[in-house]
């Protein structure tokens, strides 16, 4: 019965049905088993069959923790100490021992070959009288094919109630040697558990011990280090005296992310981010998650050079848009530089610097800058603006100033564009250059959107009932998918028709996040509002853009208006977009109109309105009220030179 046990196993080998080495070692247990049934001696059999149990286990399930070994060395010991020292011989000592050293393994999680080839061996272990029947069980576990699976959570309760029961075996074997005339084998069987379980707890406690270390210096969120590793690395740096070099790197607009599609998917972005990142550096270097959307490199060695090649390196990393719940998000970035020694001796300093140069990125829109000690002290004001930008809203301490736009060539005054400033009760007025990107960095945007909104159409009826005014869009408000209701909220608390209102929005924006913006404008355009694409031709100009936003106007940007008197290239840009803008059906508008030749050159391109300081500088309301009555009708340029002076 035992051999032909042997050849069904055998079979099952070679049809692939289980594991390869589980029915080999299963077909050698019975052979062996055979063998020795003459004389008894069954215990080598059990043996072969306890590491068929083995085999099944690890080709059941892959990637076992390396403590589930230590655990079946424990269990398996332990279970052989209380088998031999109640008295039972070899062969099933062998076979109590071999069916918990299993099962340990298994995790405790068993599969039906796994308790087919444990009653094999339980019938091996019970003698010779009963050995012929494990042929029947292993067969039929030899023929089982089993689905293979990973090895679980880490944490069982099923694992730590077997270490306890079989360790307190252990040392009640120990104890009751002390007292009682007792099994040398079972003695160095306990011994044995209670010396692997002491291994066991050595080794737990040093892998919490580095488990813990690592997750202090590391960010749980993307796994890139965090800022006490940073710091930790800088210092190291310092002390050898190593030229380094410090990005700080700070994402673009994702505080409005997190606003608009939840914490969920600005974590899924950080998520994305830092393998992408990773991607982008040496191996060597040092990539940080400071918190929030901060992520800072460390070069070493590191110059500028180096550094600004790595800052290019990382922007263009994040040129690829992140995908979360099936929505395309793009993000760029802003990346400060320090270097030591040049700018700071500790780490701390290094931050600082990096710091304010990345905040000079951002206000400078350039991508990445080196810190400059020139700019120290005004960045540091700056900084200093975020906690009272919100309080200065709610105080009414934002302004409005006015530029008015004139029809071309007669020079009506048709309408006008709001451009905020802050008069500031300590600094006095200051422009947008100095809060509009702190605004962007603390999630102001909206907020202060909705001010300059409010504020203008409550002013608009001072300057003429015919009057438009223009406002411009920032970058979270595009991504605001409430914003088309909060503008028609505005337009019907001031009691403004929608198309004396116009919303400028600049080229970067809107290929910042087409899908998401174009779906905002369009349902703006569903208001009545008009739409103008300002500063055309300096961002990411894009004929696409003209084609899909649905626009009503289009503004030449001032850097060509202002070249047309001295670049022939500049003047055929301009004469190229206004034929362009009139071809869409757009009215075009050229900014920056400074001299009476920039004047002359727009009439005679066709183009629709012009806006600069020609005409007029940007006024409060009540001067311009002043400036619109005092303004005659049909006024030539030098005419209207005198009333602006």
């Amino acid at each position: 019965m035992l051999l032909a046990g042997a050849a069904v196993c055998a079979v099952g080998v070679l049809r692939g049905r289980a594991g390869r080495l589980t029915g080999l070692l299963l077909t050698a247990a019975l052979v062996l088993a055979a063998g020795a049934y003459a004389d008894g001696a069954l215990w080598p059999a059990v043996a072969v069959a306890g590491m068929g149990l083995v085999a099944c286990v690890l080709h059941r399930y892959m990637g076992l923790p390396r403590m589930s070994a230590l655990d079946a060395v424990m269990c398996a010991t332990a279970a052989g100490a209380v088998a031999v020292g109640a008295g039972a011989d070899a062969t099933a000592g062998v076979a109590t021992a071999a069916v918990a050293g299993g099962f340990a393994l298994s995790r405790w999680q068993i599969s039906p070959a796994m308790a087919l080839i444990a009653l094999g061996i339980a019938a091996l272990g019970l003698g010779e009288d009963v050995a012929p029947v494990a042929a029947l069980p292993f067969a039929a576990a030899a023929w089982r094919r089993e689905e293979r699976l990973g090895p679980g959570p880490d944490f069982r309760w099923t694992v730590l109630a077997a270490i306890i029961v079989f360790a307190t075996a252990a040392l009640t074997v120990l104890a009751i040697g002390q007292f009682t005339e007792f099994s040398d084998a079972a003695g160095v069987l306990a011994l044995l558990t209670v010396l692997t379980g002491i291994a066991r707890g050595g080794i737990t406690v040093t892998d919490r011990l580095r488990e813990s270390n690592a997750r202090a210096m590391s960010d749980e969120l993307t796994g890139l280090a965090n800022r006490r590793h940073l710091i930790e690395r800088l210092q190291a740096g310092i002390e050898r005296g190593d030229a380094l070099a410090l990005l700080l790197i700070d994402l673009d607009g994702f505080k409005e992310l997190n606003d608009t599609l939840g914490h969920h998917a600005g974590d899924e972005v950080l998520r994305q981010i830092g393998p992408r990142l990773g991607g982008a550096i040496r191996e060597h270097d040092t990539l940080a998650r400071l918190g929030g959307d901060e992520f800072a490199l460390v070069l070493a060695p590191g110059d500028e050079a180096t550094a600004s090649t790595a800052g290019l390196r990382l922007r263009r990393a994040l040129e690829r848009s992140f995908h979360v719940e099936d929505i395309a998000v793009h993000i760029d970035a802003s990346v400060g530089i320090a270097l030591f020694p040049e700018h700071a001796l500790d780490p701390i300093g290094l931050l600082q610097r990096a710091d304010v140069a990345m905040y000079e990125a951002k206000r400078m829109r350039t991508g990445h800058e080196v810190y400059l000690p020139s700019r120290d002290h005004h960045s540091r004001e700056r900084l200093a603006l975020v906690g009272e930008l919100r309080d200065a809203i709610d105080a009414g301490q934002l302004v409005l100033h006015y530029q008015p736009k004139a029809d071309l060539p007669g020079g009506a005054i048709g309408g006008v564009e709001a451009l905020v400033r802050w008069q500031h009760p300590r600094r006095g007025l200051l422009t947008p250059a100095h809060f509009l990107p702190l605004a962007e960095q603390s999630g102001l945007t909206r907020a202060l959107t909705a001010y300059v909104l409010d504020r203008a159409l409550e002013e608009l009826d001072g300057f003429g009932r015919g009057m438009g005014v223009a406002v411009n869009l920032g970058p979270a408000d595009l991504l605001d998918f409430d914003l088309p209701e909060g503008v028609a909220r505005a337009l019907e608390r001031r009691g403004c028709t929608p198309e004396r209102l116009t919303l400028e929005v600049s080229e970067d924006l809107v290929a910042a996040d087409p899908e998401r913006t174009l779906e905002v404008l369009r349902r703006l355009r569903a208001l009545g509002v008009r739409l103008a694409l300002d500063d055309f031709g300096e961002g990411q100009s894009s004929l696409r853009h003209l084609r899909e936003l649905e626009l009503d106007e289009l503004k030449v940007d001032r850097q060509f208006v202002l070249g047309m008197a001295g670049d022939a290239r500049d003047l055929a840009i301009v004469a190229a977009i206004v034929d362009l803008g009139h071809r869409l059906g757009l009215r075009v508008v050229g900014e920056g109109v400074a001299t009476q030749a920039s004047w002359d050159a727009l009439v005679a391109y066709g183009c629709d309105e012009a806006q600069g300081d020609l005409l007029s500088r940007p006024l409060p309301a009540a001067e311009l009220r002043a400036w619109l009555a005092a303004r005659p009708s049909g006024a030539d340029p030098v005419a209207r030179r005198r009333v602006r002076d």
